[in-house]
């Protein structure tokens, strides 16, 4: 007896692909990436689906988009769901979400009401919009709207300072475009001006929350100033970090994996522009990434390797010799790259591991 084939639409199948994507930490983008996928879910789950299946389902221009029933409950499973309609629930409902801010269709090159509110600063009744989310929205509803607010400024061909200023002390902007859309590349116009309006008036030590955001924006700020060349700002912000800043471990443990790594180990940029390579530092940072690494989540495990291994930088053959370490040491991160990776050279390896939502998954379930 044949399988039932199950016909879904584009708009489904783009949010399936969200899932896969972010299941397996990189965007499938050929048929390499099939085969890995393949390969990962004969592993995870003992079921069996093609490289072509995948390719011909996500990849495939020509595809009719009505694969076999029996395949889309062996994704639903591979992702963590039960089953295929309890995955389909939820993709419908994200979609049914993004209609709330005026998201449309992609393919027809419809901007969203949100994208026009701010390419046009008509920021009043957005603000008024926006009020209305509780921070405490599921995570992925959180996800979709900071990637939504963040292609709108980076996109935007007028200035994002009004946005900022404006926006910066809204819960629900913080969380889903500043934290969770956190831009290491600062490709958003104007987002230097955007992290300062996010520190505002912070006081490190008036609560975990606001020493957990102080060294957040500030790590950011660290890095981009020295992958920019800015010495004097380097210096300054480093020194408000390692100097000025008085915190014990016990305050440090308590703060997220994120901003923690970044503190330990900007440490490094900044004694670089103080006196080059601080490799007594570096001794003590290796030993301490290990350590935070070793019993960690996988998610956690990958951002302080990428952290760790993007710092080194400014040390080109301990950077590679670092990889190939961790590579060793942490197996369940790196078998699950496409096996091509290797063969990449360094800078192109890194990408990889980036768990920075704004560099890693900057496609909504409407592109």
């Amino acid at each position: 007896m044949p399988k039932p084939k199950h016909i879904i639409t584009n708009t489904l199948l783009r949010g399936l692909k969200w899932y896969l994507d972010i299941k397996v930490g990189f965007t499938i983008s050929n048929q390499l990436d099939c085969r890995k996928v393949a390969e990962l879910i004969q592993i995870e789950i003992g079921s069996s689906i093609s490289e072509s299946t995948l390719y011909r389902l996500f990849l495939w221009q020509n595809n009719q988009n009505s694969p076999y029933l029996h395949t889309l409950e062996i994704l639903a499973k591979f992702i963590g769901y039960l089953s295929w309609r309890d995955l389909e629930k939820d993709i419908l409902e994200l979609i049914s979400y993004q209609f709330n801010y005026g998201a449309l269709e992609e393919e027809n090159n419809y901007s969203s009401l949100m994208k026009i509110c701010i390419h046009f600063n008509t920021l009043k009744p957005l603000y008024n919009f926006l009020e209305q989310f509780p921070e405490q929205i599921h995570i992925n509803k959180k996800f979709l709207l900071g990637q939504e607010i963040f292609q709108s400024l980076k996109s935007n061909p007028n200035k994002n300072l009004l946005f900022f200023k404006n926006f910066q002390n809204l819960p629900i902007v913080r969380s889903s475009l500043f934290e969770i859309m956190a831009d290491p590349e600062f490709s958003v116009p104007h987002y230097e001006q955007g992290l300062k309006y996010y520190l505002g008036t912070l006081k490190p030590h008036q609560s975990t929350k606001a020493l957990q955001d102080f060294i957040f924006a500030h790590t950011l700020l660290l890095r981009y100033y020295f992958v920019n060349s800015k010495k004097s700002k380097v210096l300054k912000t480093g020194k408000l970090l390692y100097n000025d800043l008085e915190i014990s471990n016990e305050e440090i443990e308590t703060i997220f994996i994120f901003p923690k790594i970044r503190f330990f180990t900007y440490k490094l940029f900044y004694h670089f522009m103080l006196s080059g390579f601080d490799m007594e530092y570096w001794r003590w940072l290796r030993e301490e990434a290990i350590s935070l690494a070793v019993n960690a989540p996988f998610e956690y495990q990958r951002i302080i390797i990428h952290t760790i291994i993007d710092t080194l930088q400014i040390n080109p053959s301990l950077q590679t010799l670092t990889y190939d370490e961790f590579s060793l040491l942490f197996p369940a991160i790196f078998d699950k790259l496409p096996d091509y990776v290797k063969h990449l050279p360094i800078n192109k390896k890194i990408k990889f591991l980036d768990p920075n939502a704004s560099t890693s998954y900057t496609k909504n379930l409407f592109f």
